[in-house]
């Protein structure tokens, strides 16, 4: 019983139907982890209000789930090791929904990031196991489109879900959203207890292994890969819309649609991502990095990337598959993080908004060769795709 072998990597998929289903129900799981991340964006103004604290004050409470995302999540993957994928999926779950449901009810500033950060403590393990579930769910050759289809609901989160809880808290009050998020949370829980089984018998874990796994070598380059992409990608992103608005010269309502765009864009280039990861994932994976460092269909291309960094981050730690991938999602967040620092930083020394893009792009460029290095390694070592 645990989560994470090679054996279990392979195991036997089960029927179309019951196999469609589960695919559905994680992506639905990850679609409302991504919504209670995002929705908190939008609630700031109502939360600053309701609660009497400055909007910087309240701002905190994006960051800090974001760091213990970033900080925590390996470490509570590395205490769930000896638990089964789905009983450890019911776990995060379970956690997921007390988190919100006491942010429903919070009483103060204190007692929401309290909530908040109880809530973070699930993020990247929800996402980690979702994945090998998934993985482990589909026949063998369809490892990239399954996480695809994962990473969908993380798409779709931000297209659909921070949206409709905005709309919410903005209609019914931010208690509503967190609310609304608790109930279909514990909906979540509910199917999954029902629908998600181990497709073969699972075998005993040892923590230490799966650390030693992760610490090899061809782990650290692909999360190099990931840390410097997406650090390119959000020094220009991050200042995306005063970029549109103050340089490109496009209306406020201009800016929502092109928004928008980018989140159909996102949907998109996942599905390519997955298909690219499962056919040749290392020269995908250079060309998209080149293309993202050159122009700027940036739903598209950012968002295709995401299935072809997790393929590569679970092709180099094949026995140690839930760990690495809640260990990539930390690199995830410590790109988004870098890169918005960079960006800001280069703003504040003086560069205009306009200069973003060039720095985004040179950074991007370092991914670039990164990547090509880390293709080559794995040729010379003839390394599972």
């Amino acid at each position: 019983m645990t989560t994470n072998s090679a054996v279990s990597m392979t195991a036997i998929p089960p029927a179309p139907t019951r196999r469609r289903a589960v695919l559905a129900l994680l992506t639905a799981c990850v679609f409302l982890v991504g919504t209670a991340e995002w929705v908190m964006v939008g609630l700031l103004p109502e939360l600053s209000t309701d609660l009497h604290r400055p909007l910087p004050t309240v701002g905190v409470l994006v960051t800090f789930y974001a760091l213990v995302v970033a900080v925590a999540g390996p470490v509570v993957t590395l205490g769930l090791l000896g638990i089964a994928r789905h009983r450890t999926l019911l776990i995060l779950l379970g956690v997921f929904v007390a988190g919100n449901a006491a942010a429903a009810l919070a009483t103060g500033f204190g007692v929401l990031a309290a909530a908040r950060m109880l809530t973070a403590l699930t993020h990247s393990t929800v996402f980690a196991t979702a994945w090998v579930i998934a993985v482990t769910t589909v026949p063998a050759g369809h490892r990239g489109r399954a996480i695809a289809v994962i990473t969908a609901g993380w798409n779709l989160a931000t297209v659909l879900g921070a949206p409709s809880g905005t709309w919410s808290g903005d209609h019914y009050g931010w208690r509503t959203t967190f609310a609304d998020i608790a109930i279909l949370g514990a909906a979540m829980l509910t199917a999954t207890s029902v629908l998600v089984r181990p497709a073969a018998p699972e075998t005993a874990g040892r923590p230490g292994s799966e650390v030693r796994e992760i610490l090899k070598p061809q782990v650290a380059a692909v999360l190099a890969i990931i840390v410097v992409a997406q650090a390119g990608l959000f020094t220009t992103y991050t200042y995306i819309a005063p970029l549109l608005r103050q340089v490109s010269g496009f209306t406020a309502s201009g800016v929502t649609t092109l928004l928008a765009l980018f989140g159909l864009g996102s949907v998109a280039g996942n599905i390519l991502g997955g298909r690219l990861a499962d056919r040749a994932p290392w020269a995908a994976l250079c060309a998209l990095l080149a293309a993202l460092a050159t122009v700027l269909i940036l739903g598209v291309i950012a968002a295709a990337l995401i299935p072809l960094l997790q393929d590569r981050a679970l092709a180099s730690a094949l026995t140690a598959p839930t760990l690495v991938t809640a260990v990539s999602a930390s690199a995830f967040n410590l790109g988004v993080a870098a890169g918005s620092t960079l960006g800001g930083q280069a703003v504040t020394a003086g560069s205009s908004l306009d200069d973003l893009p060039w720095i985004g792009a040179l950074v991007t460029l370092a991914a670039v060769g990164l990547a090509a290095t880390a293709a080559r390694g794995a040729a010379l070592s003839h390394a599972p795709r």
